[in-house]
């Protein structure tokens, strides 16, 4: 096995630049097919699900872990970059920049790679606008064992460093998938009713009449989240059968989504005997 050779940078040259902008710009990512990943969570996901890592970079004042030296070692990529600590500093979103960062190239699934169990269940969140609450939604998606995580209309980068960071790498090991298009949301839910004629495809709003509690929601079902500020969209709760509401006995009436989801979520997955 070949050792990657290191380069010392010392300023913001171009290598640094094209590194700032995977992690900072969308279009950037999209266009290179790469991400920008920290943390020891994300980056040990990362390895695990075999992506090819383009680049690693790690601070000249530091000095590697076992860990790290390990992760350069599996990897294999084609450069390790030396920069200065304050260049490190600059890199990394993180108050205590992480020990080593990985540019990688950026996965790409679809609804027509996913591969339903014999009883799925699946979570649509409908144009998500807040990176923590997306990457927490794909956290406790892995937790349950949902059957994939879909993110559809125009919401925030699936694949943000801060999702990323906030999924704890369960993005990299859990089946997630963009789809944009909501015709193609509506073809493939008409599929799953027919592959699973007991398919429940169920929502979430605090002023639906059907409590969680009554619900006694079970797999195979499909759960919509509505964006953050607007909720679900007419076009999505169209295909909807139920919308469900979580009892609350507090003044505050509603849970942000990520809350929300991951307690309709257990209540799924309690309800379903599993394997």
């Amino acid at each position: 096995m070949r050792r990657s050779e290191r380069e010392r940078i010392v300023t913001e040259n171009d290598s640094f630049q094209l590194m700032l902008a995977v992690k900072n710009n969308r279009r950037k990512r999209s266009e290179r097919g790469e991400i920008f990943v920290e943390g020891v969570a994300a980056i040990d996901a990362l390895v695990t699900a075999g992506l090819s890592v383009v680049c690693v970079a790690y601070s000249a004042e530091r000095s590697l872990s076992r860990w790290a030296e390990g992760i350069i070692e599996s990897v294999q990529p084609a450069r390790v970059f030396v920069v200065t600590d304050e260049l490190m500093r600059k890199l990394s979103g993180r108050t205590d920049p992480s020990e080593i960062i990985v540019i990688a190239k950026r996965p790409s699934h679809s609804l027509a790679d996913i591969r339903a169990s014999a009883s799925p269940f699946f979570v649509v969140f409908d144009r998500p606008s807040n990176h923590g609450n997306l990457g927490s939604v794909i956290r406790t998606g892995d937790a349950f064992r949902v059957s994939a995580v879909v993110t559809t209309g125009h919401g925030v980068d699936l694949y943000d460093p801060t999702v990323i960071r906030a999924s704890l790498g369960a993005i990299f090991t859990s089946p997630v998938v963009h789809e944009p298009s909501a015709a193609r949301i509506e073809h493939w839910i008409g599929s799953l009713r027919a592959a699973y004629p007991e398919l429940a495809v169920v929502g979430t709003d605090s002023s639906a009449s059907v409590s969680l509690d009554d619900a006694a929601l079970a797999r195979p079902v499909v759960l919509f989240l509505g964006n953050e500020a607007k909720g679900l969209s007419e076009r999505l709760r169209g295909l909807v059968d139920t919308m469900v509401s979580i009892p609350m006995s507090g003044v505050v009436n509603s849970l942000n989504v990520a809350c929300a989801a991951s307690i309709v979520m257990y209540e799924i997955a309690r309800n379903t005997r599993t394997p």
